[in-house]
């Protein structure tokens, strides 16, 4: 199962509609998790899922503040089987397909505040199934995965890592840029790191999935 996940920072305008068109002509996914896109799902015309080859229906992680628009949305192709919802909150949407959670995750910029994802996270890994999780992070393993600025918070990596090992998650190798975030500033300003990833339970056979599977990320 191929799975792919864009922050596009507003899906209403024709540029970012042409891109995540773009995105899943090249990469033929089963799943898309979409970030931040700024508009409430039946804002948007249902034939545009659909000229992409995609269902019609989606998932969104609706907010209790009824003037806040979801933050991420999953769709899925027209040919694989409608996922199962799990659980969601404002940081993720989980979904189960044929037995495999999928977890999209576009978690909290301060590190106290995600700690409330990984306890979330945590919980659902109690459920014992195979599990993909994929998305921005906002938080970063080892000090090597940022330039610029300051370094990454000791407490913020543990956290990190903490998640990670008491879940048994490994971290799927990318392609391509392997910092894939940029603060849009040059010079000294300049900051780049690698907040989006993906990671894999060793339940999913790791050999088997990675020998058919990779990350590619871009700092745009």
């Amino acid at each position: 199962m191929r799975c792919i996940y864009w922050n596009i920072r507003g899906i209403s305008n024709d540029k970012s509609q042409n891109c995540l068109s773009k995105l899943i002509n090249k990469w033929e996914p089963d799943i898309v998790g979409i970030a931040e896109l700024m508009i409430y799902p039946n804002d948007l015309p249902i034939n545009f899922l659909q000229s992409l080859g995609m269902s019609s229906a989606l998932y969104s992680n609706p907010n209790s503040d009824p003037n806040r628009v979801p933050n991420l949305w999953i769709i899925w192709k027209d040919s694989v089987s409608t996922p199962t919802m799990i659980h969601f909150s404002y940081h993720h949407i989980t979904v189960m397909v044929d037995n495999v959670l999928i977890t999209i995750v576009h978690a909290h910029c301060l590190y106290v505040q995600r700690r409330h994802l990984w306890l979330e996270l945590s919980t659902i890994n109690s459920l014992n199934l195979p599990w993909l999780i994929l998305g921005d992070f906002n938080a970063y393993l080892s000090v090597s995965e940022k330039r610029g600025g300051n370094n990454p918070m000791a407490a913020s990596m543990t956290d990190f890592r903490d998640f990670m090992s008491n879940n048994h998650l490994m971290e799927v190798p990318n392609s391509g840029f392997q910092l894939t975030w940029w603060n849009k500033q040059v010079g000294d300003f300049k900051i780049l790191g690698k907040l989006d990833r993906m990671l894999l339970s060793v339940s999913l056979d790791p050999i088997t999935f990675l020998s058919s599977s990779s990350i590619c990320g871009a700092p745009i």
